[in-house]
């Protein structure tokens, strides 16, 4: 039987940014998400990296929450309380922020090759499917 390993240094630096962009016209799109160093997972958890160590974060926060409410059975996640899940999960997460932004789908369209857009309201379902 062949011998592996897993090569846990393959990433020497960087941040990962994982969150939520919600995009409306009335203020710009708004991104909220974790930005977690390749340093900080480490110190954090040896041998991961920021995208495991953020995604096993809410896991481990859902867990928790499991385990303190065994007789809540089946539910939604709009049902369990996320202040209770992001006070286990948040410390792996790295800093937590929320900024907008000025960018739309329409940003950097057209160059490469012709597109059906549509310009008149960049929020449309065309502007962000591919053809």
């Amino acid at each position: 039987m062949p011998v592996r390993r897993v090569d846990d240094d393959d990433i020497d630096t960087g941040v990962d940014e994982l969150g939520v962009l919600l995009m409306g016209p009335a203020r710009g799109p708004y991104w909220y998400g974790s930005r977690l160093s390749i340093d900080e997972a480490r110190a954090l958890a040896p041998a991961n990296n920021a995208t495991t160590l953020q995604v096993a974060a809410g896991v481990l926060g859902g867990l928790v929450w499991a385990l303190r409410h065994p007789h809540a059975g089946v539910v939604e996640p709009d049902e369990i309380d996320f202040v209770e899940v992001l006070a286990v999960a948040r410390r792996y997460l790295g800093p937590v922020e929320g900024v907008y932004t000025d960018w739309t789908p329409l940003q950097d369209r057209g160059w490469l090759f012709d597109e059906t857009v549509d310009r008149s309201d960049p929020w449309q379902f065309v502007n962000f499917r591919v053809e």
